[in-house]
């Protein structure tokens, strides 16, 4: 029971329950529903992940210009639209271009890149787009030349003010076809968003990926909604998704959005209808949120694709399918400003076909809480059962101080590994300089999908995330710690593949102009022999130390030196590679 005396201490509910509402909104969402490709965070309400904290005077004016080198484009700022081109140029020299373990092959390799990028906020439209194609051109191994896609972004647009809302995303990069080098990939990088992408790596050539062991993956999203505010009663929301995501291995000379014959090639069509309506200030110190969902996806896996569950390539083009609809209604309670607790049910319908799995026709639940020590710093964690399991969830972000923070997320899911990235950018929201991060922590998406290696199949896929970032006066450091496993689901599926990985970086601001950039990222990759792709266990370590030099408004210089070496249980996939790395950089 409330205690009346106590009513006094707590804010207006004028002022408390809008901010609530977005948090719990966004909860019951991503509780209810983990595995929607809908997009699960609304730019047009309230963001629980604040965009960053403001520094004292002295120390903002101390690192403005390192973080203007640091983060690149920093937002439209007074400019409702702001486009800027830019072409980078790399040139490398490297003593294993192959990456194999014998023989070693040298080579210089050229990396053009012309791209953009375009920032709006505008009443009507909030845009964040980079793109960058990159083109590589080998001068001894011609075979390996080839055009891959960068790129990262979304946009909501106002169609109709208080109504008719359309949310566009997007995401394409390169990865490693046996599990990421390190646990780095390029899906979700950008030009300049995060202290490692200070220097641009094209084509992921800071780990040295070429066309043997190179996959591109690329996903689209469009999902127009009405979104409408009924006074005190409520919000209801009701939209529509499609999406189309593919992955392949690079043959010809091009990738996708331009395939032309890409092996062990996977596309995904996904289509979505949405509908949540949470109840609003009426009901005070409670809120109730009701879902409903239906999904409807299709897969299309080209002829030569590894079958997750047999490891084997088939031999001619086959379908899958999945049917998902879910229901489902969540309760909040508000017990004080900075704790709430909830509990939901509901009941999820899941068929897929071609995977030799059992359909799914069950009750689902969860409870938890959410702890908002500050405004800054929140932690959801509950416990319940969805996809037909048991499972704990977290998500949440801890403001140390106004310089230190960090984000924290763990969820399990069902679904192929298409579907997971499509999950990931429901997930996703742009920063001002456009990094794409989770929008219910601000930590690293894309973990999984950069760190496992590619294939066809159904998958229970469990993520955990812990990161830090600390920004002193000449000094920014992030550390990052990730699991990613991956287990197939089907009759007498026993295969599992799990990925952990450790990432650390430094950038430190030399002189105003110059910056210097370190980073070390380990992994430990353990295979089970049925997955056909580089089966047992693989340790690898990437490490690079590059300097930068901004030569004027629109011009920056960089050197750059990496190592990486890999040792595994197939002694051919055991190799190191030494990298030397120039760049220029020019924006118009």
């Amino acid at each position: 029971m409330i205690d009346p005396t106590r009513q006094a201490d707590r804010p207006a509910l004028s002022t408390l329950m809008p901010r609530v509402l977005g948090f719990a909104a966004l909860f019951s969402l991503a509780g209810a529903a983990a595995a929607w490709a809908f997009p699960l965070v609304d730019p047009t309400g309230d963001n629980p992940v604040p965009n960053g904290t403001e520094l004292a005077a002295p120390d903002a004016q101390d690192l403005q210009h390192q973080l203007q080198i640091v983060n690149g484009l920093g937002g439209a700022g007074a400019q409702a639209w702001t486009f800027t081109p830019r072409i980078d140029f790399q040139q490398m020299l490297t003593d294993n271009v192959l990456q194999q373990n014998s023989p070693r092959v040298w080579d210089a390799v050229s990396y053009f890149a012309p791209g953009f990028s375009l920032l709006g906020d505008t009443p009507r439209a909030v845009v964040n787009f980079t793109v960058t194609p990159t083109l590589s051109l080998y001068a001894r191994e011609s075979s390996l030349n080839s055009l891959s896609q960068q790129l990262s972004g979304t946009a909501t647009i106002t169609a109709v003010p208080d109504l008719l809302f359309v949310d566009l995303r997007a995401v394409a990069g390169v990865v490693n076809t046996y599990g990421g080098f390190g646990g780095i990939g390029g899906v979700g990088a950008t030009q300049a968003a995060t202290p490692q992408g200070t220097i641009p790596t094209l084509a992921g050539n800071s780990f040295g990926l070429n066309k043997n062991n190179e996959s591109q993956i690329s996903s689209f999203g469009v999902s127009p909604y009405f979104l409408r505010k009924f006074g005190d009663l409520g919000t209801l929301r009701v939209g529509d998704s499609v999406s189309v995501t593919r992955s392949d291995t690079l043959s010809g000379f091009a990738s996708p959005p331009f395939p032309t014959g890409g092996i062990n090639g996977q596309t995904l069509i996904t289509n979505e209808q949405n509908a949540h309506f949470v109840t609003g200030d009426n009901m005070q110190f409670f809120q109730d949120a009701a879902d409903a969902d239906i999904q409807r996806s299709q897969t299309n896996m080209d002829a030569g694709a590894i079958n997750g569950l047999t490891g084997q390539p088939v031999a001619a083009p086959l379908q899958s399918s999945s049917s998902i609809t879910t229901i489902s209604d969540m309760v909040t309670y508000f017990a004080t400003r900075a704790i709430s607790v909830f509990v939901s049910g509901g009941h999820e319908d899941i068929v897929y076909t071609g995977f030799n799995a059992a359909p799914i026709h069950d009750l689902t639940w969860s409870l938890g809480t959410t702890v908002t020590p500050n405004p800054d710093s929140q932690l959801t964690v509950s416990y319940g059962h969805q996809y037909g399991f048991n499972s704990v969830s977290a998500n949440g972000y801890y403001a140390l101080s106004a310089r230190t923070k960090f984000t924290v997320s763990y969820g399990s899911t069902l679904g192929t590994q298409l579907q997971n990235l499509q999950n990931q950018l429901g997930l996703a929201t742009s920063t001002g300089n456009g990094a794409l991060v989770n929008g219910q922590t601000g930590g690293r998406l894309f973990g999984s999908i950069n760190a496992l290696p590619l294939q066809d199949g159904l998958f229970r896929t469990d993520m955990f995330d812990l990161g830090m970032q600390t920004a002193q006066d000449r000094d920014i450091f992030t550390f990052d710690f990730g699991v990613s496993k991956q287990t197939t689901q089907g009759f007498g599926a026993n295969t599992a593949a799990q990925a952990d990985t450790f990432t650390t970086t430094w950038v430190h601001q030399m002189h105003p102009d110059m910056t210097l950039n370190a980073a070390v990222s380990y992994s430990i990759q353990n295979q089970t022999a049925g997955l056909g792709l580089n089966p047992g266990n693989t340790t690898s370590i990437v490490s690079s130390l590059a300097w930068q030099w901004q030569l004027s408004n629109t011009v920056s210089a960089s050197v750059r030196y990496s190592f990486f070496e890999q040792q595994a249980s197939v002694a051919v996939f055991s190799f190191y590679q030494n990298m030397l790395i120039l760049g220029l950089s020019k924006t118009f």
